[in-house]
């Protein structure tokens, strides 16, 4: 035989994997089954990502998720500690479904009539508190400080539009004249939406012409001060459109 004498293989052990392109079958089998691992290892891993994703929780499952993640995460109160904590919360939040009526409705006194604004309490949270609410149709929940804990709140039923606002210095409670605030968020919440609020910071609800329900997630940072709920009195018309300052003043729960 000469020197550039060769010997195929076997046919039946060589496959054409692509045009005059011939490998052995054991050494494709090995590769073609390696990818094919890959494959089913990335699809599975999409699947869990999708699942994950896609999961609806009662409220009893969002409980068992989220309060040991809030325990973990709450004794951070700086700012970025506490948007890492909203988020969080909201994520699972956002998933609900399916959400239970709380046992009785209370008075709130937030709102501009009494049967306007009606709150009722999901035992069971930790460290937070579950809060269902329920506006009667174009209610009103006053603007009010939320001065020892932090919220996030999001929609169930109906559409409410929902503002935010800080102050441009810092809260004087015994500023009895004229100080500005920035309006931060001008947002309409339907159901499954959501909407943070930090340390110091102002919200106010107006529900939708359908009325609307929806949960407060409430979080308390600081101990409950003294004085009575800091409501606001803002001005309807900005100081300055461009940054949204509005003129505001304090009007004290009685």
């Amino acid at each position: 035989m000469s020197q550039n004498s060769y010997t195929l293989l076997p046919i039946d052990e060589e496959v054409e994997v692509s045009p005059g392109l011939f490998v052995e079958r054991r050494s494709f089998m090995a590769v073609f089954g390696g990818m094919a691992l890959t494959v089913v290892s990335n699809l599975n891993a999409r699947a869990a990502i999708e699942e994950s994703v896609d999961k609806k929780l009662s409220f009893e499952q969002f409980l068992s998720e989220a309060n040991p993640l809030a325990q973990r995460l709450v004794g951070d109160i700086s700012a970025s500690g506490q948007d890492r904590y909203l988020r969080t919360v909201a994520a699972l939040t956002a998933k609900l479904r399916g959400m239970p009526m709380p046992a009785r409705w209370n008075n709130t006194g937030q709102g501009l009539k009494e049967e306007d604004y009606k709150i009722g309490v999901h035992p069971g949270g930790n460290p937070f508190t579950v809060l269902h609410w329920r506006l009667e149709p174009g209610a009103i929940c006053r603007p009010h400080v939320h001065e020892y804990g932090n919220v996030v709140t999001v929609g169930l039923e109906g559409v409410v539009r929902v503002n935010n606002y800080i102050s441009t210095g810092s809260f004087d409670y015994k500023n009895n004249g004229t100080f500005q605030v920035q309006k931060t968020v001008d947002q309409i919440l339907s159901p499954g939406s959501v909407n943070l609020v930090s340390l110091d910071m102002v919200h106010s609800f107006q529900a939708g012409p359908d009325g609307a329900r929806g949960l407060d997630i409430t979080t308390r940072l600081k101990p409950k001060p003294e004085h009575s709920t800091p409501y606001l009195s803002i001005a309807k018309t900005a100081l300055d459109e461009n940054t949204s300052i509005y003129d505001a003043s304090w009007a004290f729960s009685s």
